[in-house]
C-alpha cells in the first residue's frame, strides 16, 4: 500500500483520489473548495465527437472518456447508492442552414466506425429539433448525436467523494499547508495551480453560464443537449430549467462576480433561442477553467515524487472521471488506455 495526498477537489481530484483509494491506497485529499471552481460552473455535456478541433491526442483522451462515462457511473451509482447527474439524451448540433447541415453531419458522422458509442447519427430538419424540443426556436435544423449525454458537476463530485471514503479515503476541507509527506504529492488545482510555482505555466479563462427557467412551459420531457450556433451550448438542468452559456475570457483575476454585460449577452441568447417563452432567471455562475500548453491537459511528474494534473479547460467533466482512473494506473505501474507520455511535456 502506497502513501498519496491530493491537492485540489474537483472531478479530476476527487476520481484520481477514488480510483486509488480503490486500489487499496491510503489517500488524503485537501480542498479547500475555492470560490469559482470549474466543477460546479460547468454545464458537463458529454459529447465530444462533434468537436472541430484537430489535436488527436486531445481527442483520444475525450473520446475514451466518453466510452468510459456509463462504466464508471453504473459502478459508481452501485458503491453509494447516489445520483451522479449523469444522462444520455442525445445532443443536437445546431446548423444556419441546409448546407452547413450536410457538411456537418458527413464531418460528425466520419467518426462514428471509431467511437460506436456515439450511437444513431443522423440529420434533423426544423420541425424534428421542435419535436425534440418544443420550447426551442424551430428556425434551424441540425445533426443528432444519440450518444450524448450530460453530467451535473456539484452531483458527480458529491457521488465521488461518498465512493472515496467508502474506500477509506480521508477528505480534508482545508488548504494544504505545504508539508513535506510521506510518498506521492498529486496536484489537481486547476486555475490555481500557478500558486504551486513550477511547470508546467497554468493560465485560466473566466467562463459564465446563466441558468433560467421557461415559467410558462408545460413540457415534462427531457430533452438533448443542444449545441447552439457559435460556441454556445444549452442543457437542461431540470424540468423546464436551462443553463445557456458560455463566454471565454482570457484573465489574470480570480473574481467569481458575475458580469453585467455577460449576464445581457446571455440572457439576449436564451430569448433568441426560446422566443416564444417566458424566461426568469435563476442564477448567474462563473468557472476559472484552466489551460496549459496547446490548449492541451497535462498529465506527468512536475518533480520527483510531485505529480500533476491540470489544463482540463472546458472538457474537464468529459475527460476527469477517465484522466482518474489512468493516473492510478499509471501510479499502480499497471498498462494504460492512454499513453501518459503524450500528456508529459515538460
Amino acid at each position: 500500500m502506497a502513501r498519496f495526498t491530493v491537492v485540489g477537489g474537483g472531478i479530476a481530484g476527487a476520481s484520481t483520489a477514488y480510483h486509488l483509494a480503490k486500489s487499496g491506497h491510503q489517500v488524503t485529499v485537501y480542498d479547500r473548495a475555492d470560490t469559482g471552481q470549474a466543477t460546479d460552473a460547468s454545464a458537463g455535456i458529454i459529447c465530444p465527437w462533434i468537436s472541430q478541433r484537430r489535436n488527436k491526442k486531445w481527442y483520444r483522451l475525450v473520446k475514451e472518456s466518453a466510452k468510459y462515462y456509463p462504466e464508471f457511473i453504473a459502478q459508481l451509482q452501485e458503491e453509494t447508492g447516489l445520483d451522479t447527474g449523469y444522462r444520455r439524451e442525445g445532443s443536437i448540433s445546431l446548423v444556419k442552414d441546409d448546407h452547413i447541415q450536410n457538411l456537418a453531419f458527413e464531418r460528425i458522422q466520419s467518426k462514428q466506425a471509431d467511437a460506436p458509442e456515439m450511437g444513431d447519427v443522423r440529420k434533423v430538419s426544423r420541425e424534428e429539433v421542435k419535436r425534440m424540443h418544443p420550447n426551442l426556436t424551430d428556425l434551424y435544423p441540425g445533426v443528432y448525436v444519440e450518444g450524448g449525454g450530460q453530467v451535473k458537476g456539484a452531483i458527480l463530485l458529491k457521488a465521488l467523494k461518498a465512493g472515496f471514503m467508502k474506500y477509506g479515503g480521508e477528505w480534508i476541507n482545508a488548504d494544504y499547508d505545504g508539508q513535506s509527506v510521506d510518498g506521492t504529492l498529486i496536484y489537481t488545482t486547476g486555475a490555481w495551480g500557478i500558486e504551486q510555482r513550477h511547470e508546467p505555466g497554468v493560465r485560466h479563462q473566466r467562463s459564465e453560464v446563466l441558468h433560467f427557467r421557461l415559467a410558462d412551459s408545460q413540457n415534462n420531457d427531457r430533452t438533448p443537449v443542444i449545441m447552439a450556433l457559435g460556441p454556445i451550448y444549452i442543457v437542461e438542468m431540470g424540468l423546464n430549467q436551462y443553463a445557456i452559456g458560455t463566454t471565454h475570457e482570457d484573465t489574470e483575476s480570480f473574481e467569481a462576480i458575475p458580469s453585467q454585460e455577460n449576464y445581457e449577452y446571455l440572457r439576449g441568447l436564451a430569448h433568441r433561442y426560446f422566443p416564444d417563452s417566458e424566461i426568469e432567471d435563476v442564477r448567474m455562475m462563473v468557472g476559472l477553467k484552466p489551460y496549459t500548453r496547446d490548449f492541451l491537459p497535462f498529465l506527468g511528474y512536475a518533480k520527483e515524487n510531485v505529480f500533476v494534473i491540470n489544463g482540463m479547460g472546458a472538457t474537464g467533466l468529459t475527460a476527469s472521471p477517465l484522466v482518474g482512473r489512468e493516473v492510478a494506473r499509471y501510479l499502480n505501474n499497471e498498462e494504460t488506455t492512454l499513453d501518459i507520455n503524450d500528456y508529459s511535456y515538460i
